[in-house]
């Protein structure tokens, strides 16, 4: 192997990232920590390694030697021998600084430059105008707006975190969308090819390059910035980066799918820094979204959707847009293909393996829902069923229709259809006054529990 001094310490970093990775949650990660490299012997192939330990067990060295011997073979290629000294005076008297090698901007190619601007296309349609809005996620469009209009300005850092598939990569890309015109050096990059990037930098000798692109933006914008979790030296890095672009006014947006203090083996300096400006979260969203949505996508598409299939795929995708957007697809290609007009039936055929039952000890009749109602709140079930209105039956009627929603695999308007024929509006209705009810008075919430679990008992 012809590597030189330089070459081999050069790439310290990229080496130390990986050994600390493999590392993780044994006892020689500490000791990693304070590894430095301070020469390498060509001739005896030998990496010469020192640590701030005032001394090393036979186990403790073995260890050190397994992981950063498995990652040199990552990075270089081959797997040199190392030779561990403590207390760090080996490294004071070379005095060798890593940091001495890594080429200058001006003897790098920039082809890595290139490459990073065009990280990421801006897909059609991810802008505010298809981003459909709703109670679930009202709050964090608004903030994603305020940026668009008013980068480093409205919320610096803009935090935007959620479930999968609730819609945080569309505003991610909607922010970019309305920036470009105006900031044509806007970064926008998963956290995970971020990653990927600073590694290979550091082992192709690009880091400053890249490193200066980087903090050369108008606005950095980064999606599943959990994906940082325990990747210490990417997170040292992200932190100078951070910290650049924000006293420079800089925008920075960031997705996740936790708050930052949720996410595991974050360094507590980054967690505050997320929270200098506005975290906001997505939820899943509520029926009248989902609703929305389902139009949306078939106006996009050209294809009219009736209301009942709009009900059926609201009821049934619950906590995932791109499920929800990615079933209407899937039936209007299904309608296409064979040529029938979309109606519940061919729904039911394209969505069968989407689509599942929901897991139940016992299947439960809705007359059984009906004979409990009506038994503990000493109503007759004809007068239940019926269109009269008055107050000791409209909340007793909203109870069954609510533990029906929950207990059975009825659609809206299968449940409006079996009491007295109402339509699915004034089912919504119903379920969602017991759930806010529900949520304030604890007798109501134990009332409802109970009914709950005798009806989930098995029938005699």
């Amino acid at each position: 192997m012809s590597s030189t001094n330089g070459d081999v310490l050069g790439q310290w970093p990229a080496i130390e990232e990986l050994a600390l990775t493999r590392s993780r949650g044994l006892p020689v990660h500490e000791l990693l920590r304070g590894a430095k490299p301070y020469a390498y012997d060509a001739e005896l192939d030998t990496l010469k390694l020192t640590v701030r330990a005032d001394k090393l067990n036979k186990s403790e060295a073995e260890s050190l030697r397994t992981c950063v011997a498995k990652a040199c073979y990552q990075v270089l290629g081959f797997q040199p021998r190392l030779e561990v000294s403590t207390g760090g005076a080996a490294a004071a008297e070379h005095e060798v600084k890593v940091s001495a090698n890594v080429p200058s901007i001006s003897s790098t190619s920039a082809a890595i430059t290139d490459e990073f601007l065009t990280s990421k296309k801006i897909p059609a349609g991810a802008d505010f105008g298809h981003f459909v809005v709703g109670p679930s996620n009202q709050l964090a469009c608004a903030a994603a707006q305020a940026v668009a209009e008013g980068p480093g300005k409205a919320y610096n850092p803009l935090f935007i975190h959620g479930g999968v598939g609730l819609g945080k990569t569309h505003l991610l890309n909607a922010i970019a969308s309305k920036l470009l015109p105006r900031m044509p050096k806007i970064r926008m990059i998963s956290c995970e090819e971020f990653v990927n990037r600073f590694v290979s930098a550091l082992k192709n000798g690009n880091i400053e390059v890249w490193r200066h692109e980087l903090r050369e933006s108008d606005a950095l914008l980064i999606d599943d910035i959990h994906f940082l979790a325990g990747k210490e030296q990417t997170q040292e890095e992200f932190f100078h980066t951070f910290n650049h672009l924000y006293q420079l006014g800089k925008q920075i947006v960031l997705t996740s799918d936790s708050l930052p203090r949720d996410i595991p083996k974050l360094e507590d300096r980054l967690i505050s820094r997320f929270h200098w400006g506005l975290a906001v979260k997505v939820e899943p969203p509520c029926t009248e979204t989902r609703m929305a949505i389902v139009r949306k996508k078939a106006e996009l598409r050209g294809i009219d959707v009736p209301d009942e299939v709009v009900h059926f795929l609201a009821d049934n995708i619950v906590t995932n847009v791109r499920e929800l957007e990615g079933a209407v697809v899937q039936i209007a290609a299904l309608s296409s293909m064979s040529n029938k007009p979309i109606t519940l039936q061919l729904a039911h055929e394209a969505l069968r393996h989407l689509v599942k039952s929901k897991p139940t000890p016992a299947r439960i009749a809705t007359d059984d829902i009906i004979d409990v109602v009506c038994e503990h709140y000493n109503v007759r079930m004809n007068d239940l069923l019926s269109q009269r209105r008055t107050k000791n039956l409209a909340f007793p009627r909203h109870v069954a229709m609510f533990l029906t929603k929950e207990l059975t695999q009825l659609t809206l308007t299968e449940i409006g259809s079996f009491f007295g024929g109402r339509d699915h509006s004034t089912v919504l209705h119903a379920i969602n006054k017991i759930k806010g009810l529900r949520l304030k008075d604890p007798d109501l919430r134990n009332e409802i529990e109970r009914f709950e679990l005798q009806l989930r008992r098995p029938m005699n």
